[in-house]
């Protein structure tokens, strides 16, 4: 090798130390710098000149060194954690916020406020029971109901419009993906267009990605991957969100249930929901996220705030109904109080179907904490209602009228026929308004698009084997109206697919006739039981009694009854209880998530101290490429004198 060979030789060891310098440089300016990772230069060696190459040797010099890439220090092995773990706190987090909200619709931390609206309710029952004949008592309590059913509609209207304002900040979100998705796409383009060449890596563009897909975690969990060409491709649930150069776009679309019409042989809407899903716009999939499964660690769907929002907002308005109910053997027992093969037959299979309605309450309703608690909630108020309705206006059930007909207060034929039987006014037992004509079947809470009663006017009494006297004597089933005619009291019955004939609180009022007429509460003893239009005692009594026995199940999967009371403190216990826990995970993720950014900046982040020994390095290396150049310049310099 000449010289002048060696003259490049050390110039190739200047510019290498003059690269790392400046690399260094750029390191320590952007100490402080967001999302910035640490660069590093590799150099390698250049081509080799072979001189001589025998069996046993080869003889090569080299031509010195070059910079083959300026690369970033990142481990993305620690990327992927910490986006998965950054995505499941947040997830959480939306969960601690829902629950800390619904603890503050509610009131006080522990239920204060609420619960005093159910005591009062019973004190006021209880001083109307000292003097049930005073028109004030009578109109302090009916006024207190008022009051009660009013708090507890505004708690549940507050619940459901933080429910649907939800979708605000799922909109928000949605937007912002789809922002982060357009940026990455354009990102992509520019690092493959800026390494096509193979000489450099677009370093700068790729921390702007980086930081983005970090942002883009908090969002959602997601799958990613990088081609040969620098470009990430990245999938939500398997769908793509970016490809290439191109972001595929969210969207948000009004909840509807779809039902099948046989005559027009299509899916039709049965149904709209005023909140929102996710749904993708143009990539070919449908709904982005399964909100009919329980979240789940394992299978990684406790990740993101828009799934965290979506799953503490649930896709519905929840009421008592979705509360599953579990069959009672009693139930099934025939005449003789017995558990026959019939019996246990159909026992059996109504338990196979509770234990599927369970498993959906698991994965729907129960998944979410706003439908949770607005379904215990609603079951809590719908018990309570159908406990005092069932006081002031006992039904009782007939199963043998299918020969019955009549007319109702329109003058319309009815023909009573029904396989399950009847559900009717025991017009023996019931108490009677304090009005001159003792008018029966006034309930307190009424369904504001349903009454209680079709009352069905007969010509003639009615009777039926099962409703007799302690004496086995037949009684009547209507009420004798005095001119000849008959008075029969239909139980309208509940429909869940009919929210108008349901005791839910967006159904719910106050009976208008009772507030327009105080006299028409139910307070007196039936004539049946010879008091002579004295009050009746017994109804203050059976609310009483009826308010300390166990009424309804707060989980059904843990089949625990309760009381009234206890039903209320449980049920806000439980929801401070999974706060609680909310909040530790919130604490555990947020604690392993920046355990995971300290050791990502160990790899990736700058430190001064570390760069400036870098710097010292190469400006050591380039002192001494200098030092070689010299020797070299010397060398010539005496070889052209001495020979010239």
């Amino acid at each position: 090798m000449s010289l002048f060979t060696s003259f490049g030789v050390g110039v190739s060891g200047l510019a290498a130390s003059q690269a790392g310098i400046n690399t260094t440089a750029h390191n320590l300016a952007n100490t402080s710098t967001a999302g910035y990772t640490r660069q590093q230069n590799i150099s390698t060696d250049r081509r080799y000149m072979t001189y001589k190459v025998t069996d046993k040797s080869t003889l090569q010099a080299g031509l010195g060194t070059t910079v083959s890439q300026v690369r970033q220090i990142r481990d993305i092995f620690l990327d992927k954690e910490y986006r998965l773990e950054l995505s499941r706190q947040s997830f959480y987090e939306k969960q601690v916020e829902s629950g800390q909200e619904i603890e503050d619709v509610l009131g006080e931390t522990e239920g204060v406020e609420f619960r005093e609206a159910m005591t009062d309710i019973w004190d006021n029952l209880q001083n109307l029971s000292t003097n049930p004949e005073s028109i004030v008592n009578r109109e302090l309590f009916i006024s207190q109901t008022a009051s009660f059913l009013e708090k507890a509609q505004n708690v549940y209207n507050a619940l459901t419009d933080y429910q649907k304002g939800l979708n605000t900040e799922i909109s928000k979100q949605v937007d912002r993906i789809n922002t982060i998705a357009d940026e990455i796409a354009k990102l992509n383009g520019r690092i493959a267009k800026a390494e096509a060449s193979g000489n450099e890596n677009a370093n700068d563009y790729r921390d702007a990605r980086n930081q983005l897909m970090d942002e883009l975690a908090g969002y959602t969990y997601y799958t990613y991957d990088e081609d040969a060409d620098g470009k990430v491709q990245i999938y939500v649930n398997n769908a793509p969100l970016v490809m290439e150069t191109r972001g595929y776009h969210m969207g948000c679309e009004k909840i509807t249930t779809q039902e099948y019409n046989e005559e027009t042989g299509e899916m039709e809407t049965k149904s709209s929901s005023p909140m929102y899903k996710v749904v993708w716009l143009d990539n070919g999939y449908g709904e982005v996220y399964n909100l009919n499964e329980a979240y789940s660690k394992a299978k990684k769907t406790d990740t993101g705030s828009l799934l965290g929002l979506l799953t503490a907002r649930g896709s519905f308005y929840a009421n008592y109904t979705h509360m599953p109910v579990s069959p009672k053997e009693s139930d099934y027992y025939n005449e003789d109080g017995i558990l026959d093969d019939e019996g246990l037959d159909k026992y059996k299979t109504d338990m196979v179907a509770y234990n599927e309605e369970v498993n959906a309450f698991k994965n729907t309703t129960g998944n979410s904490i706003l439908t949770r608690i607005e379904t215990q909630f609603d079951q809590l108020i719908n018990g309570m209602v159908n406990m005092i309705n069932s006081v002031f206006c006992p039904d009782i059930h007939i199963g043998d009228l299918d020969s019955i007909s009549g007319v109702d207060e329109n003058g319309n034929t009815l023909d009573l026929n029904s396989e399950s039987g009847f559900d009717i006014l025991d017009v023996n037992k019931c108490p009677v308004g304090a009005d001159d004509e003792s008018s029966v079947g006034n309930e307190l809470f009424a369904r504001t698009g349903t009454k209680r009663y079709t009352v069905v006017i007969l010509d003639s009494q009615i009777y039926s084997p099962s409703n007799v006297d302690a004496d086995g004597n037949e009684l009547g089933l209507a009420r004798d109206n005095g001119d000849g005619t008959f008075s029969l009291y239909v139980y309208n019955k509940e429909n869940e697919d009919d929210i108008s004939t349901l005791y839910t609180l967006s159904n719910l009022e106050v009976n208008k006739d009772i507030l327009a007429n105080y006299s028409l509460l139910a307070v007196k003893a039936n004539e049946s039981k010879g008091m002579n239009g004295a009050y009746d005692q017994d109804i203050y009594k059976d609310m009483l009694s009826n308010w300390k026995k166990e009424f309804a199940v707060l989980d059904p999967e843990k089949l625990t009854s309760y009381t009234f009371d206890g039903y209320y403190t449980e049920m806000v216990g439980a929801l401070g209880n999974q706060d609680n826990i909310w909040e530790g995970m919130v604490e555990k993720q947020t604690d392993l998530t920046d355990s995971i950014e300290n050791k990502r900046q160990q790899v990736s982040g700058v430190y001064t101290d570390e760069e400036l020994t870098t710097l010292l390095t190469y400006q050591h290396a380039y002192n001494a490429a200098s030092r070689y150049i010299n020797t070299v310049d010397q060398m010539l310099d005496y070889l052209v004198e001495r020979l010239g």
